[in-house]
């Protein structure tokens, strides 16, 4: 289960115009409805907060679901600085809207999913224990305005238990006893991605598409698992060395092996969570080349491009044995994108892959919850 939950925005209000505050406020709704992705479905929106829920699985990717969290953040802060930049209003709401940011909690647990007014609510002792925990002091205590908290069921399930950069809290409830757990502080997410320089690739590059009807979220989760990513590959097996915090990011090397008993190694130099990848691969013993993939959402899923820059560096020898093997290279690339999008067949039909997508959202029940949380904020008449 997850809790995106808006902060600061009870000062922001008492301080605020509430026609324009509202406005502000269900236009942050509106943008963490949109970021509330495959595997997470969308449960119910609590006045300034946005309840979201998956259900394990045997293909539940640990990484993909923080980075969901991660991007769905560095989108808010994007959206925050956008509106200051474009508001000329000098009314309270629109000047403190650069006062507002955004905490998650994050629990593994159990609970029901009930369906009420066409929306799946999620009832259960750990639902009243994600809920109790919003009202903390992780801030007093870190420092940290804007985070997310693992609890320890969370820590465990999520692999988290290892990153030194996580800091251990812990606070006694009275309702639910002590509960601790995690916390990772969420402004340099937002510093690390907010400047992101792009490579691209060169006018003479080899590109291949493929179409999954999976959303991109999912084909990320298979792309970047080494196992399934041999597959894509159409190579025996991968193995990912030199993580960041236990994670693939840049500096990571995919080693590959080959049927032919070679061994190639994709070093990731670009991670854009579910829209792109750039490694450099190598091509031989003197070159090496860019690979590009990007993801973008299609009718029908995923549209997942890869493209291979032309290598550098190499010799006479390797320009003429790769202009040999070229042709058989690109058949099995195309084979094994084939292959790929099949894992991802056979894993739903069997079980072990769930791909569930969160319900439309009436604009209706976003004015509900605005109008909720000022009534939390403000008492009646003012």
């Amino acid at each position: 289960m997850v809790v995106a939950d808006i902060t600061g925005y009870s000062s922001y209000l008492n301080d605020s115009e509430l026609e324009h505050a509202q406005d502000v406020l269900a236009t942050l709704l509106d943008l963490l409805i949109g970021n509330t992705r495959p595997p997470l479905v969308l449960s119910n929106l609590e006045g300034d907060a946005v309840l979201s829920y998956t259900i394990d699985s045997d293909r539940f990717e640990t990484q993909a679901f923080v980075e969901i969290i991660e991007t769905t953040y560095v989108a808010f802060k994007r959206a925050v600085d956008l509106m200051v930049m474009n508001t000329t209003c000098q009314c309270n709401a629109c000047v403190n809207i650069r006062n507002l940011d955004l905490k998650f909690f994050v629990h593994h647990g159990e609970f029901v999913v009930r369906e009420l007014a066409g929306r799946e609510e999620l009832v259960g002792a750990d639902v009243n224990l994600i809920h109790r925990i919003m009202k903390n002091d992780i801030t007093s205590v870190t420092g940290h305005k804007a985070y997310t908290f693992f609890t320890a069921d969370a820590v465990t399930r999520l692999g988290l238990a290892d990153d030194q950069q996580l800091h251990s809290y812990r606070q006694r409830f009275d309702d639910v006893g002590i509960v601790s757990g995690l916390v990772a502080d969420m402004e340099p997410v937002w510093e690390r991605e907010k400047d992101v320089s792009r490579l691209e690739p060169n006018d003479r590059a080899t590109k291949f598409v493929a179409d999954y009807p999976f959303p991109p979220e999912i084909v990320w989760g298979y792309l970047t698992n080494p196992d399934s990513r041999a597959v894509f590959s159409n190579s025996v097996r991968q193995v990912a060395h030199d993580r960041t915090r236990g994670r693939v990011a840049p500096g990571t090397v995919y080693e590959c092996f080959h049927g032919d008993g070679s061994i190639s190694t994709n070093t990731v130099l670009e991670w854009k969570p579910f829209e792109r990848i750039v490694s450099r691969n190598t091509a031989g013993p003197t070159s090496s080349f860019l690979s590009f993939y990007e993801l973008e959402a299609s009718d029908i899923g995923t549209r997942l491009t890869m493209t291979w820059n032309l290598p550098e560096g190499m010799s006479f020898t390797e320009k003429v044995i790769g202009a040999i093997r070229f042709p058989k290279i690109k058949a099995g690339q195309e084979q094994g994108m084939r292959r790929f999008g099949e894992l991802m067949e056979q894993d739903l039909h069997s079980g072990r892959l769930e791909v569930r997508r969160s319900p439309g959202v009436d604009e209706s029940l976003v004015e509900t919850a605005v109008q909720s949380a000022l009534a939390d904020l403000r008492p009646d008449g003012l």
